[in-house]
C-alpha cells in the first residue's frame, strides 16, 4: 500500500534520510519518525487516505465475522422464531 506523504502532517517536506528512520509502535497501530517528532495512528491514516466509507465498511465486516457465545445463542434463538422476517413491499 502506498500513501502520499503530502497527506501526513509533518512529512510533507521531509527528506529521504529522515523518512528512513521509521519505527512501529509496540501495539503495532502507529508509525513514528523520532527525528521529525511525528507519530501517525495507522487506522486514522488509512481513513484519511481511502475515505471514511471504506474504513467503516471494513470495520463492520470484521465485526460481523466475530464469533462469540452470545452471538451464537442469539442466532439460535432467532432461528427458532422462524428466522428473519420478510420485508414487506410498499404499494
Amino acid at each position: 500500500m502506498s500513501i502520499p506523504r503530502r497527506i501526513v502532517p509533518g512529512l510533507e517536506k521531509a527528506g529521504a534520510s529522515d523518512l528512513g528512520t521509521i519505527r512501529v509502535s509496540v501495539a503495532g497501530d502507529a508509525l513514528c519518525w523520532p527525528s521529525l517528532d511525528v507519530d501517525v495512528y495507522v487506522p486514522g491514516l488509512v481513513e484519511r487516505a481511502f475515505g471514511t466509507r471504506l474504513f467503516a465498511a471494513s470495520t463492520g465486516r470484521r465485526g460481523g465475522q466475530r464469533k462469540t457465545r452470545a452471538k451464537t445463542a442469539a442466532a439460535k434463538a432467532n432461528g427458532a422464531k422462524g428466522g428473519r422476517p420478510r420485508k414487506e413491499l410498499s404499494a
